[in-house]
Protein backbone atom coordinates (compact mmCIF):
# COMPACT_ATOMS: atom_id res chain seq x y z
CA UNK A 1 0.00 0.00 0.00
CA UNK A 2 0.60 3.76 -0.18
CA UNK A 3 0.26 6.35 2.17
CA UNK A 4 0.49 9.95 2.34
CA UNK A 5 0.92 12.04 6.02
CA UNK A 6 0.13 15.65 6.69
CA UNK A 7 1.27 17.10 9.89
CA UNK A 8 -1.36 17.49 12.54
CA UNK A 9 -3.91 16.20 10.12
CA UNK A 10 -3.35 12.78 9.34
CA UNK A 11 -3.12 9.83 7.23
CA UNK A 12 -4.41 8.60 3.92
CA UNK A 13 -3.54 5.03 2.85
CA UNK A 14 -4.64 3.87 -1.34
CA UNK A 15 -3.82 0.84 -2.26
CA UNK A 16 -2.10 2.11 -5.62
CA UNK A 17 -1.69 6.07 -6.02
CA UNK A 18 -3.50 8.27 -8.40
CA UNK A 19 -6.98 7.97 -7.23
CA UNK A 20 -8.27 5.28 -9.66
CA UNK A 21 -5.06 2.68 -9.72
CA UNK A 22 -6.30 -0.89 -8.85
CA UNK A 23 -4.80 -2.13 -5.76
CA UNK A 24 -6.57 -5.59 -4.78
CA UNK A 25 -5.09 -9.16 -4.26
CA UNK A 26 -3.53 -10.88 -7.19
CA UNK A 27 -3.52 -14.17 -5.41
CA UNK A 28 -2.18 -17.80 -7.01
CA UNK A 29 -1.71 -21.36 -5.41
CA UNK A 30 -3.37 -23.32 -3.44
CA UNK A 31 -5.18 -21.55 -1.19
CA UNK A 32 -6.13 -18.37 -2.67
CA UNK A 33 -9.27 -18.00 -0.55
CA UNK A 34 -7.33 -18.15 3.20
CA UNK A 35 -4.75 -15.82 1.26
CA UNK A 36 -6.70 -13.51 0.17
CA UNK A 37 -8.65 -13.06 3.51
CA UNK A 38 -4.99 -12.47 5.18
CA UNK A 39 -4.15 -9.92 2.79
CA UNK A 40 -7.55 -8.15 3.31
CA UNK A 41 -7.57 -8.88 7.22
CA UNK A 42 -3.87 -7.26 7.59
CA UNK A 43 -5.25 -4.15 5.48
CA UNK A 44 -7.73 -3.51 7.85
CA UNK A 45 -5.31 -4.08 10.72
CA UNK A 46 -3.12 -0.93 9.21
CA UNK A 47 -6.40 1.00 8.07
CA UNK A 48 -7.19 0.99 11.49
CA UNK A 49 -4.24 2.44 13.02
CA UNK A 50 -5.60 6.19 14.91
CA UNK A 51 -3.82 8.50 12.70
CA UNK A 52 -5.30 7.17 10.02
CA UNK A 53 -7.99 9.69 8.21
CA UNK A 54 -9.06 7.21 5.35
CA UNK A 55 -7.73 4.14 3.61
CA UNK A 56 -8.91 2.97 0.02
CA UNK A 57 -8.80 -0.70 -2.20
CA UNK A 58 -10.22 -0.30 -5.28
CA UNK A 59 -11.30 -3.90 -6.97
CA UNK A 60 -9.89 -4.89 -10.18
CA UNK A 61 -12.71 -6.16 -12.72
CA UNK A 62 -11.18 -9.63 -11.93
CA UNK A 63 -11.57 -9.09 -8.47
CA UNK A 64 -14.79 -7.67 -8.85
CA UNK A 65 -16.79 -10.99 -8.25
CA UNK A 66 -14.59 -11.21 -4.76
CA UNK A 67 -16.63 -8.23 -3.29
CA UNK A 68 -18.56 -9.74 -0.70
CA UNK A 69 -15.36 -11.35 1.10
CA UNK A 70 -13.68 -7.47 0.80
CA UNK A 71 -17.25 -6.19 2.17
CA UNK A 72 -17.30 -8.15 5.07
CA UNK A 73 -13.63 -7.95 6.50
CA UNK A 74 -13.09 -4.43 5.24
CA UNK A 75 -16.32 -3.38 6.46
CA UNK A 76 -15.98 0.03 4.69
CA UNK A 77 -18.11 3.39 5.48
CA UNK A 78 -18.27 4.53 1.51
CA UNK A 79 -18.27 2.63 -1.85
CA UNK A 80 -18.01 4.59 -5.24
CA UNK A 81 -17.60 3.00 -8.87
CA UNK A 82 -16.49 2.79 -12.07
CA UNK A 83 -16.43 1.29 -15.33
CA UNK A 84 -13.68 -0.46 -17.06
CA UNK A 85 -13.74 -0.60 -21.00
CA UNK A 86 -11.87 -3.20 -22.61
CA UNK A 87 -12.12 -4.13 -26.80
CA UNK A 88 -11.27 -7.63 -27.59
CA UNK A 89 -8.84 -6.72 -30.71
CA UNK A 90 -9.37 -8.78 -33.75
CA UNK A 91 -6.64 -11.63 -35.28
CA UNK A 92 -4.20 -10.00 -37.72
CA UNK A 93 -6.05 -9.86 -41.35
CA UNK A 94 -9.75 -9.70 -39.66
CA UNK A 95 -11.63 -6.45 -41.28
CA UNK A 96 -11.00 -4.14 -38.42
CA UNK A 97 -13.75 -1.68 -39.08
CA UNK A 98 -16.32 -4.96 -39.21
CA UNK A 99 -14.42 -5.89 -36.23
CA UNK A 100 -14.78 -3.48 -33.83
CA UNK A 101 -16.33 0.04 -34.91
CA UNK A 102 -19.83 0.37 -33.77
CA UNK A 103 -21.26 3.77 -33.07
CA UNK A 104 -18.11 5.34 -34.23
CA UNK A 105 -17.50 4.18 -37.28
CA UNK A 106 -18.28 7.87 -39.04
CA UNK A 107 -16.32 9.56 -36.38
CA UNK A 108 -13.33 7.71 -38.00
CA UNK A 109 -13.84 8.28 -41.33
CA UNK A 110 -14.59 11.88 -40.85
CA UNK A 111 -10.58 12.22 -39.48
CA UNK A 112 -9.17 9.79 -42.41
CA UNK A 113 -10.73 12.35 -44.57
CA UNK A 114 -8.91 15.36 -42.67
CA UNK A 115 -5.28 16.07 -44.11
CA UNK A 116 -3.41 14.74 -40.85
CA UNK A 117 -0.05 13.52 -40.95
CA UNK A 118 0.80 10.37 -38.25
CA UNK A 119 4.15 10.22 -36.20
CA UNK A 120 5.49 8.32 -33.71
CA UNK A 121 7.87 10.45 -31.72
CA UNK A 122 10.44 10.20 -28.42
CA UNK A 123 11.76 13.70 -28.32
CA UNK A 124 11.50 16.48 -26.07
CA UNK A 125 9.44 18.68 -27.70
CA UNK A 126 6.57 15.71 -28.96
CA UNK A 127 6.81 14.98 -24.56
CA UNK A 128 6.25 18.73 -24.42
CA UNK A 129 3.12 18.54 -26.44
CA UNK A 130 1.55 15.62 -24.94
CA UNK A 131 2.31 17.14 -21.12
CA UNK A 132 1.18 20.85 -22.21
CA UNK A 133 -2.18 19.67 -24.11
CA UNK A 134 -2.84 17.87 -21.17
CA UNK A 135 -2.81 20.39 -18.73
CA UNK A 136 -5.20 22.20 -21.13
CA UNK A 137 -7.38 19.64 -21.67
CA UNK A 138 -7.19 18.98 -17.73
CA UNK A 139 -7.97 22.66 -16.93
CA UNK A 140 -11.08 22.85 -19.34
CA UNK A 141 -12.83 20.07 -17.28
CA UNK A 142 -11.91 21.13 -13.54
CA UNK A 143 -9.78 18.20 -13.31
CA UNK A 144 -5.95 17.98 -12.05
CA UNK A 145 -3.62 17.51 -14.50
CA UNK A 146 -0.40 15.12 -13.59
CA UNK A 147 2.59 16.71 -13.54
CA UNK A 148 5.53 17.17 -15.61
CA UNK A 149 7.81 15.07 -13.64
CA UNK A 150 5.60 12.13 -13.79
CA UNK A 151 5.78 12.12 -17.77
CA UNK A 152 9.26 12.17 -17.56
CA UNK A 153 9.95 9.45 -15.18
CA UNK A 154 7.59 7.16 -17.07
CA UNK A 155 10.01 8.15 -19.99
CA UNK A 156 12.99 7.06 -18.11
CA UNK A 157 11.95 4.22 -16.05
CA UNK A 158 9.58 2.54 -19.46
CA UNK A 159 12.14 1.01 -21.86
CA UNK A 160 11.50 2.42 -25.29
CA UNK A 161 9.64 -1.03 -26.26
CA UNK A 162 7.01 -0.76 -23.78
CA UNK A 163 5.66 2.71 -24.97
CA UNK A 164 4.98 4.60 -27.97
CA UNK A 165 3.90 8.20 -28.38
CA UNK A 166 1.54 8.58 -31.00
CA UNK A 167 1.39 12.38 -33.02
CA UNK A 168 -0.92 14.00 -35.12
CA UNK A 169 -0.22 17.17 -37.52
CA UNK A 170 -2.16 19.47 -39.28
CA UNK A 171 -0.07 21.90 -41.51
CA UNK A 172 3.19 21.20 -40.03
CA UNK A 173 1.66 21.57 -36.00
CA UNK A 174 0.67 18.83 -33.60
CA UNK A 175 -2.82 18.68 -32.61
CA UNK A 176 -3.06 15.57 -30.90
CA UNK A 177 -1.28 12.95 -28.87
CA UNK A 178 -1.88 9.74 -27.43
CA UNK A 179 0.47 7.91 -25.70
CA UNK A 180 -0.01 4.01 -24.75
CA UNK A 181 1.95 1.62 -22.84
CA UNK A 182 2.33 -2.24 -23.52
CA UNK A 183 2.66 -5.68 -21.74
CA UNK A 184 1.59 -9.16 -22.18
CA UNK A 185 -0.63 -8.50 -25.31
CA UNK A 186 -2.10 -5.45 -23.81
CA UNK A 187 -2.48 -1.98 -24.79
CA UNK A 188 -3.06 0.65 -22.16
CA UNK A 189 -4.37 3.53 -23.36
CA UNK A 190 -2.80 6.19 -21.03
CA UNK A 191 -2.84 9.62 -21.94
CA UNK A 192 -5.12 10.97 -24.85
CA UNK A 193 -4.84 15.25 -25.67
CA UNK A 194 -6.09 16.63 -28.56
CA UNK A 195 -5.79 20.83 -28.49
CA UNK A 196 -9.25 22.19 -28.16
CA UNK A 197 -9.94 23.98 -31.15
CA UNK A 198 -9.47 21.07 -33.69
CA UNK A 199 -11.16 18.27 -31.17
CA UNK A 200 -14.47 18.45 -33.87
CA UNK A 201 -12.09 17.23 -36.51
CA UNK A 202 -11.36 13.88 -34.86
CA UNK A 203 -7.70 13.78 -34.71
CA UNK A 204 -7.51 11.53 -31.86
CA UNK A 205 -9.83 8.96 -33.43
CA UNK A 206 -7.58 9.22 -36.05
CA UNK A 207 -4.33 8.40 -33.73
CA UNK A 208 -6.45 5.72 -32.15
CA UNK A 209 -7.51 3.98 -35.67
CA UNK A 210 -3.75 3.83 -36.48
CA UNK A 211 -2.80 2.87 -33.11
CA UNK A 212 -4.97 -0.21 -33.01
CA UNK A 213 -3.70 -1.42 -36.26
CA UNK A 214 -0.43 -1.58 -34.88
CA UNK A 215 -1.49 -3.05 -32.02
CA UNK A 216 -2.96 -5.69 -33.89
CA UNK A 217 -0.24 -6.22 -36.40
CA UNK A 218 2.45 -6.60 -33.54
CA UNK A 219 0.00 -9.51 -31.42
CA UNK A 220 -1.48 -7.47 -29.12
CA UNK A 221 -4.91 -8.83 -27.90
CA UNK A 222 -6.76 -6.11 -25.90
CA UNK A 223 -7.03 -2.60 -25.65
CA UNK A 224 -7.81 -1.42 -21.72
CA UNK A 225 -9.34 1.94 -21.99
CA UNK A 226 -8.82 2.71 -18.25
CA UNK A 227 -11.63 3.43 -16.22
CA UNK A 228 -14.94 5.93 -16.32
CA UNK A 229 -16.75 7.41 -14.13
CA UNK A 230 -20.34 6.57 -14.29
CA UNK A 231 -21.15 10.45 -14.81
CA UNK A 232 -19.42 10.85 -17.72
CA UNK A 233 -21.92 8.90 -20.32
CA UNK A 234 -20.45 10.44 -23.48
CA UNK A 235 -17.06 9.06 -22.73
CA UNK A 236 -18.47 6.15 -22.21
CA UNK A 237 -20.68 6.09 -25.25
CA UNK A 238 -16.96 7.09 -26.94
CA UNK A 239 -15.10 4.13 -25.87
CA UNK A 240 -18.11 1.88 -26.12
CA UNK A 241 -17.99 2.36 -30.12
CA UNK A 242 -14.49 1.13 -30.16
CA UNK A 243 -16.23 -2.39 -29.25
CA UNK A 244 -15.64 -2.31 -25.97
CA UNK A 245 -16.97 -4.12 -23.20
CA UNK A 246 -17.53 -3.17 -19.72
CA UNK A 247 -15.79 -4.60 -16.54
CA UNK A 248 -16.78 -2.45 -13.26
CA UNK A 249 -15.43 -1.94 -10.22
CA UNK A 250 -15.36 -0.61 -7.07
CA UNK A 251 -13.85 2.05 -4.29
CA UNK A 252 -13.84 0.38 -1.00
CA UNK A 253 -13.12 3.41 1.09
CA UNK A 254 -12.82 2.73 5.44
CA UNK A 255 -12.44 6.56 7.19
CA UNK A 256 -12.71 7.36 10.86
CA UNK A 257 -15.03 9.80 12.33
CA UNK A 258 -12.24 12.60 13.21
CA UNK A 259 -11.11 11.63 9.39
CA UNK A 260 -14.42 12.46 7.44
CA UNK A 261 -14.50 15.28 9.99
CA UNK A 262 -10.93 16.53 8.63
CA UNK A 263 -12.31 15.94 5.46
CA UNK A 264 -14.96 17.96 5.42
CA UNK A 265 -13.81 20.96 6.77
CA UNK A 266 -10.95 20.75 4.40
CA UNK A 267 -12.67 20.09 1.30
CA UNK A 268 -11.89 22.80 -0.99
CA UNK A 269 -7.73 22.05 -0.34
CA UNK A 270 -8.11 18.31 -0.45
CA UNK A 271 -6.42 17.35 -3.42
CA UNK A 272 -3.67 19.94 -2.47
CA UNK A 273 -3.09 18.14 0.75
CA UNK A 274 -3.30 14.81 -0.48
CA UNK A 275 -1.99 15.35 -3.83
CA UNK A 276 -2.70 12.26 -6.06
CA UNK A 277 -4.89 9.88 -3.57
CA UNK A 278 -8.03 9.27 -3.29
CA UNK A 279 -9.46 10.54 0.50
CA UNK A 280 -13.42 10.16 0.36
CA UNK A 281 -16.39 10.37 -2.41
CA UNK A 282 -16.70 14.32 -2.42
CA UNK A 283 -20.22 14.62 -3.15
CA UNK A 284 -20.81 13.35 0.68
CA UNK A 285 -18.94 15.31 2.80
Amino acid sequence: YFSFHVPALGTVINSLPWYGSHGSCIVRGNFPNEVRCALITRFREIAEQPDVLSATVILTPDEENKKDEYLRILQPDALDHRVGQVTELPEVGEHLERHILQKTRNLVRKALRQSFVLTVEDGEAAWQFLYQTHAENMTAIGGKAKPLSHFQVLQSVFPASARRLYVAHLNGQPVAALLLLYFNHTVEYITPVVKLEYRSAQPLSFLIWHAMQDAITSGFRRWNWGGTWTSQKSLHHFKAGWGAEDKPYTYLISSSKRGREVFVANKEKLHELFPYYYTYPYDRL
